[in-house]
């Protein structure tokens, strides 16, 4: 067995520098250097190739061992985690991967209301897009996954979580902020700023404009919330938004809302899984925190 050349070959392969891996495993260089090849050498086969003076690659051999000992290496921590429960969640992990907006406005206050009870437990939060959330998940690098659209997939178990109001975002000098609803047609001539295309909220817009056949003077297509909300507040359009995230605009008195009276507009987040991953109690618990959280509406 070469269980520690496997393990340094991993982070080798992983970082795609030896230096990189040295420096995690604080080892020289050349002991890197060394356990590879001794690797190599029991395989009778070159686990990567040189790009350059620094930049390295793994060969078609090195991709296929690398995939195993990743597996191998998740196996290790779910034993890990099973052993964990054991130990009446007194320690523990949780790597999290998850939309931004609910890296942003919502699983901030859940991690700090789960670590009120369970202090030792580590919690490792990681935003990205929804396909990269899916991908971490599928791949064993995250435990859990949140994300804003229902997906299907054959490795993945899914939950839905709660359902979030979605808003018409004004600045206050706007006519509409003296409203408290609006009619869909009322929108039509209004410079409307879309999020990104991709994202949950705007794939309900989207929907909207065509289930109802009104077509909106979309001026702006912007991918973070701040940056929309910040362009609604300057006057240069009006937005949809989850209530939430509105929520702390709304009471500093930079935004003003109100909902469209002949469609109510909501959207849903889940939380994901392997199908595969070992779920313990400490995993289980945080679900459960997440489920609780308080949905007030605006």
């Amino acid at each position: 067995m070469y269980l520690h050349q496997l393990y340094v070959f991993y982070h080798v392969a992983k970082h795609r520098s030896f230096s990189k891996a040295a420096e995690v495993l604080c080892l020289t260089q050349p002991s890197v250097s060394t356990q590879v090849k001794i690797l190599e050498d029991a395989y009778k086969t070159k686990l990567f190739e040189r790009s350059g003076r620094r930049r390295i690659e793994l060969t078609d051999a090195g991709n296929i061992l690398y995939a195993y000992v990743e597996k191998s290496l998740n196996l290790i921590k779910e034993a890990e985690s099973a052993v964990e429960n054991t130990r009446g969640m007194k320690y523990g992990h949780i790597k999290i991967s998850a939309i931004p907006t609910l890296v942003s406005y919502y699983l901030p206050s859940i991690i700090e209301r789960f670590r009120n009870t369970y202090s030792n437990i580590e919690i490792q939060l990681m935003g990205d897009f929804q396909e990269n959330v899916i991908e971490n998940i599928v791949s064993f690098k995250a435990d859990l996954g949140f994300i804003g659209k229902a997906i299907s997939h054959e490795s993945i178990a899914i939950k839905r979580l709660w359902d979030e109001e979605l808003v018409i975002i004004v600045p206050p000098s706007h006519p509409f902020a003296k409203m408290k609803e609006v009619r869909l047609d009322q929108m039509r001539d209004q410079p409307f700023i879309l999020c990104e295309k991709g994202s949950g909220t705007r794939q309900i817009i989207d929907n909207l404009i065509k289930r109802k056949g009104i077509l909106l003077r979309a001026v702006m297509e912007i991918g973070d919330n701040e940056a929309q909300k910040s362009v609604v507040a300057a006057g240069l359009g009006i937005s949809i938004i989850s209530s939430h995230v509105a929520r702390r605009d709304v009471e500093e008195g930079r935004l003003k809302v109100l909902r469209v009276t002949d469609e109510k507009l909501y959207r849903t987040f889940f939380a994901i899984h392997h199908k595969n991953k070992y779920i313990t109690n400490t995993i289980k618990n945080f679900l459960s925190t997440v489920a609780e959280f308080p949905t007030k509406l605006l």
